[in-house]
């Protein structure tokens, strides 16, 4: 299942790449060749997201127009809809706590065996 980052990613991207195949390697869990898509998505806006932070941490949040008039710079509205985006593919890929769970209550069980372990080490486990 490892696969290598697209080579037109930057850096930063490609890291990300990494770090998200290691951790799904892990956890056993499997990408499909249709995920990977998702993931490029994800860690492209990583990047993008990033990216915008340095230069938010660098030249602040807002600058001076030649008017004379204070106004937000666009990294901040291109920082934000990074942000959404990469938020909306973690969910997907389920790399944040919420999306495991969800995927967790929804696994399906091979043999009525199986379900039943499970619930009996729910049920042990409260006590």
């Amino acid at each position: 299942m490892k696969k290598a980052a697209p080579v037109w990613m930057n850096d930063q991207a490609k890291k990300e790449w990494r770090r998200v195949i290691k951790l799904i390697i892990e956890e056993e869990k499997e990408l499909e060749e249709k995920d990977f898509k998702t993931l490029e998505t994800y860690c492209v806006n990583y990047a993008k997201w990033l990216k915008c932070e340095e230069i938010l941490d660098l030249k602040g949040l807002t600058f001076e127009t030649p008017n004379g008039y204070v106004q937000q710079r666009p990294e901040v509205a291109i920082g934000n809809k990074a942000q959404e985006r990469l938020l909306a593919t973690a969910k997907e890929l389920g790399l944040t706590p919420a999306s495991r769970s969800r995927m967790n209550r929804h696994k399906i069980y091979e043999t009525a065996e199986e379900f039943d372990e499970e619930l009996e080490e729910m049920i042990s486990d409260g006590t």
